[in-house]
């Protein structure tokens, strides 16, 4: 069973479900740094074992300690890791790591002092380096207390160990430094990496209950969109498969998820394109918008979006045609006028919405489709305004009666874009 605490980072300014995500990134990247930890250790033995050996026949205690430790990260990685995280582990992993560090330099010092002492210089400044390499992987995990702890501790036992054997001198002062300033730059990177993965992590949240170019706006100015409601213009097009009830009963469940999600796919691609912001799919119908709002040529887009909805759909049919599936014919209503644009819902279940009558006059003309046998309605508010005969082949209806409309209506049948 897996395990993740939540949360093993400073989230207390996030939700609970953000901070949940984040730390399940921070345990994905301390598994990656468990993998870093078995090489470096691993490659540390090695070296210096090898060193050791070929010198003096022997090898030190801390070639040893560093093999094993780069086993135990193995077995570890391999088990526990795997199934379990708490916040205190990366906090005891990063202890251990420079404790095991401080060990093997403190044993291998003695080790070359007493076989090579030559070699004691370039063993202390190397240690120096292993030691701001393993600081500077805590930057991963997105906590800048445990880079904090991390370069406190690193430098308080890298200087112990120097002062035990001696071995402090004016370099000694300079690589302080540099670990104080390392340790500067891990903290304020940890606090940028984890504020730009908590924004990424709110944006994808809010694409969940959010139009894309609403979640764009917001991030571009969090002033531009009112939640509270504003009044807007837009185009609103609904789209709806002619007698998908009566096919979707001869065909077996899977079949019908399957021709669902190829038409919303097909139809989508020709919609956002075109800066339509895809509301809602319900049953095998679609509602999409095209604001005015930073657009003014939402009328025209969205005409010419109908239209191509229309060709690709006569191209997937022929597909369909040639795969000796049932071809699928749509109806499309467009309609344009001003709504309420806001938050709306519950505590428990909220979304964007245009609210108004414009929206579901576009619902009624596209139900005309099928009493008129036409794929194309639109108002004759959107086909004056989107350029009328002079921009589109078009058919003039009779006028029709809308629920809710106490006037009969113009309504067109648009079949194509004039060149």
């Amino acid at each position: 069973m897996t395990t993740v605490s939540t949360p093993a980072t400073d989230t207390r300014s996030v939700s609970p479900a953000l901070a949940q995500i984040l730390d399940a990134q921070a345990w994905r990247n301390e598994r990656l740094l468990n993998g870093f930890r078995i090489a470096i250790w691993a490659t540390v033995g090695a070296i210096t074992g090898g060193a050791e050996f070929y010198a003096s026949d022997s090898v030190s205690p801390g070639s040893w300690l560093a093999m094993a430790w780069a086993l135990t990260a193995a077995v570890t990685g391999l088990t526990w890791q795997r199934r379990f995280y708490r916040q205190w582990v990366s906090a005891l992993l990063c202890t251990i790591d420079i404790t095991v560090f401080a060990l093997c330099m403190h044993a291998g010092h003695r080790y070359l002092v007493a076989n090579d002492p030559a070699l004691v210089a370039h063993q202390l400044h190397a240690s120096g380096l292993v030691l701001m390499t393993l600081l500077a992987t805590s930057v991963l995990r997105f906590s800048w207390q445990l880079s904090l702890w991390s370069v406190i501790y690193g430098a308080a036992i890298y200087w112990y160990v120097l002062e035990i054997n001696q071995a402090v001198d004016i370099f000694s002062y300079v690589e302080m430094a540099v670990i104080g300033l390392l340790g500067l730059m891990l903290i304020h990177n940890a606090r940028k990496l984890q504020s730009i993965l908590l924004q990424a992590l709110e944006r994808d949240a809010l694409t969940r209950f959010l139009p894309k170019p609403i979640v764009e706006r917001i991030s571009r100015d969090p002033a531009a969109v009112d939640f509270k409601g504003e009044a807007q213009e837009i185009t609103a097009l609904f789209a709806d498969l002619r007698d998908f009830t009566a096919l979707s009963e001869r065909l077996a469940p899977h079949a019908v998820v399957e021709l669902l999600n190829a038409f919303f796919t097909e139809m989508a691609d020709e919609i956002t394109p075109r800066g339509g912001i895809l509301m809602q799919y319900t049953g095998d119908n679609i509602y999409a918008v095209f604001p005015a709002k930073g657009a003014v040529d939402h009328l025209r887009r969205a005409l010419d979006c109908a239209l191509a909805m229309l060709r690709r759909q006569a191209a997937h049919n022929a597909q369909r045609m040639a795969n000796g599936k049932p071809v699928l014919t749509i109806g499309i209503g467009l309609h344009t006028g001003p709504v309420v644009a806001g938050t709306i819902g519950s505590p428990e279940l909220l979304g964007y919405a245009y609210v108004g009558d414009t929206v579901n006059t576009a619902s009624r003309i596209e139900r005309l489709t099928r009493v008129l046998d036409r794929p194309l309605l639109v108002s004759g508010v959107t086909f004056e305004r989107a350029g009328s005969a002079a921009a589109f082949h078009a058919e003039a209806m009779p006028m029709m009666e809308l629920r809710g409309k106490r006037d009969l209506q113009s309504i067109w049948a648009v079949t194509a874009a004039r060149d």
